[in-house]
């Protein structure tokens, strides 16, 4: 019996969930990411190590340019179509995203390809560890350089378009830490804890750590089973503990949430 979960039950995907779907309709893309202060290259580690068949999806690539040099903006439905065409995706296409973490980077995949409407993608449980793990094949032929990136039919994808009620701008950000807590919508800081409350540095060189009013601190590990990215996401118990966050912020449990980190790469499944 096939229990791969649809798009309306869940986003995620365990390896052999993955490993089952059909191999003419299915794309796996690697979305590793690394720190900027990372010496890791998550581009050359793909063309040493991937799932079979894998493409790789540049998350500093597939974003809109910013004017003030800011990393991880959403890209345009153009930019969108443009990529899912150079990696061979249609619309119809189940497309599996994992990276070498864990669970890190492809939350951020999946946001993308939500926000455009994608009906079916989802997120590898566990990344290539538990691909791995799991004795699932694993391509470790060197890719020459360039070749991570296979183009597609051109125009095979149609233009989307991005749900604007998921994404906020800067200056509704702004706005949003100026309201009254009861009126404000509730923000999720997914960084650890130490940068939230100002006692860490961030990553990036010149940027100062510390929060916006109106956030709460969810730091992401907290959220997975062993609380490392190296590992699955929640079981539904680790999240008990902030429900209390939550509900102390409105009477309702249909308040507006919204998540972020520093980089623009948190950006979860929920």
């Amino acid at each position: 019996m096939n229990n791969t979960p649809t798009p309306s039950t869940s986003f995620l995907l365990t390896p052999a969930q993955a490993s089952t779907l059909p191999s003419s309709s299915t794309k796996f893309l690697d979305t590793t990411w690394f720190m900027p202060n990372s010496p890791r290259n998550a581009r050359q580690e793909f063309e040493k190590a991937r799932i079979r068949g894998a493409k790789y999806f540049d998350l500093d690539e597939v974003a809109s340019p910013n004017e003030l040099g800011l990393k991880h903006m959403m890209p345009s439905s153009e930019q969108f179509k443009e990529a899912c065409d150079q990696l061979g995706i249609t619309k119809e296409d189940s497309v599996v995203l994992y990276d070498v973490h864990g669970v890190f980077s492809s939350p951020r995949a999946l946001f993308t390809f939500k926000a455009f409407g994608h009906p079916k993608a989802f997120v590898l449980n566990g990344g290539l560890p538990a691909w791995r793990a799991a004795g699932l094949s694993v391509d470790e032929s060197q890719l020459p350089s360039g070749e991570a990136i296979a183009t597609g039919a051109s125009g095979a994808y149609p233009l989307p378009s991005m749900d604007p009620s998921i994404i906020r701008s800067y200056e509704q950000m702004l706005e949003n830490t100026k309201r009254e807590s009861e009126d404000a919508e509730l923000v999720l800081d997914a960084r650890p804890k130490a940068r939230f409350m100002g006692s860490a540095p961030e990553p990036r060189a010149g940027l100062p750590s510390g929060h916006m009013l109106n956030s709460v601190s969810i730091p992401f590990t907290d959220l997975l089973t062993t609380h490392e990215y190296s590992h699955d996401v929640p079981k539904s118990g680790l999240f008990t503990p902030y429900l209390s966050l939550f509900f102390s912020h409105g009477s309702s449990s249909s308040f507006p949430l919204l998540s972020h980190t520093r980089t623009g790469n948190g950006n979860g499944p929920d």
